[in-house]
């Protein structure tokens, strides 16, 4: 509420000194508008993102997982019952922030998705653990709830997203990873490799 105080001050004075042909101290109240505007499109907007000036980490599925006993010693609780484990790594490290994995069977999805529809997420991760970091590469691991099966669901493929969320900030995402719909549901605690990079779009029969 200040800096916006602050910023409306310095555009009324701006403004004056235009007014009345001041121009050198027009240029003095100009420049800390100019850095009070650039750090609000930074800080609070995605366009840094879309113009390519901020890169978002690039996330690479390693393996999907049971639950096991080391799971729950080493991460922070925030859902009882586990229904496996999705590990992966990025090419940077993830902010200290909260960490949201959602898998959906629509891809280009966005966080205003999920919170619009309870039943979009066919699984969920609040817990995002940061395990290792290997070979310039950061492990993570997101243990995860799931929706139950969908038979109307023809789907081969889940999409999954990691999102960054802050107070007072834009919600940051990574890019989509791919992983089998049945062999997710399948699991039973085996171990899956990584999966192929590209799938075949999924659809319900009512699109």
């Amino acid at each position: 509420m200040v800096v916006i105080v602050l910023l409306l001050m310095l555009i009324i004075a701006f403004l004056g000194c235009l007014v009345r042909k001041d121009l050198r101290h027009s240029l003095m109240f100009a420049f800390p508008i100019i850095i009070i505007v650039g750090m609000y499109v930074w800080l609070f907007t995605l366009l840094p993102v879309q113009w390519g000036l901020k890169r978002m980490p690039f996330v690479e599925q390693v393996q999907i997982r049971g639950v096991s006993a080391n799971d729950y010693t080493d991460i922070t609780c925030s859902h009882p019952i586990w229904d496996g484990v999705i590990e992966f790594v990025t090419d940077k490290k993830l902010d200290d922030c909260l960490l949201v994995l959602v898998g959906s069977n629509i891809s280009n999805f966005s966080w205003n998705d999920c919170i619009g529809d309870d039943n979009f997420a066919i699984l969920t991760s609040y817990d995002v653990d940061f395990v290792k970091e290997t070979n310039d590469k950061f492990l993570y691991k997101a243990l995860f709830i799931t929706q139950h099966p969908n038979d109307d669901i023809i789907c081969d493929s889940i999409y999954c997203k990691v999102f960054m969320i802050r107070m007072f900030a834009p919600i940051y995402e990574t890019n989509e990873f791919v992983i089998p719909y049945n062999k997710l549901f399948q699991m039973k605690n085996r171990v899956y490799n990584q999966v192929e990079p590209t799938a075949e779009h999924c659809s319900s029969p009512n699109h």
